[in-house]
């Protein structure tokens, strides 16, 4: 009897004051929604479900994925300005720097490499014909 008072009286308490139109400075308003209610929170946008159980009413908040994602937005706005000022601080510290290695510096490191996938190669191409003189039969 005392929970079919309670929510009479809270339902009562509800109406009487989404009636009165309260204004936006209570911070949530009560919105009746299958025999419960949602809270709605008129500063984060939070909404939780409201209801009476065993004579005592609670609420949980109603998780929602667009805070979720708002969260990670954020969080990933705030890498991408970090970064974005890594890279410009990097910049600036190489601008007017000469390059590690002029043109004919280039040039010769590239004959070197060319030489070298050269030795190499011939190398392996004597191993490769030690090997196939030893698997041929006397």
């Amino acid at each position: 009897m005392r929970a079919i008072l309670a929510v009479v009286l809270v339902s009562a308490a509800v109406t009487s004051a989404l009636a009165e139109d309260k204004p936006a400075e209570e911070g949530y308003s009560l919105q009746p929604a299958v025999g419960d209610y949602l809270k709605i929170d008129r500063h984060t946008g939070d909404v939780s479900l409201c209801a009476a159980r065993d004579g005592v009413w609670s609420c949980q908040l109603i998780a929602e994925d667009r805070k979720a994602y708002e969260e990670r937005i954020a969080e990933l706005e705030a890498e991408n300005d970090r970064l974005t000022r890594q890279v410009a601080e990097l910049e600036a510290r190489t601008a007017g720097r000469a390059p590690l290695l002029d043109k004919e510096d280039e040039r010769r490191l590239q004959e070197f490499l060319d030489l070298g996938d050269r030795m190499f190669r011939h190398f392996f191409g004597l191993v490769e014909e030690f090997r196939q003189k030893e698997e041929k039969p006397i």
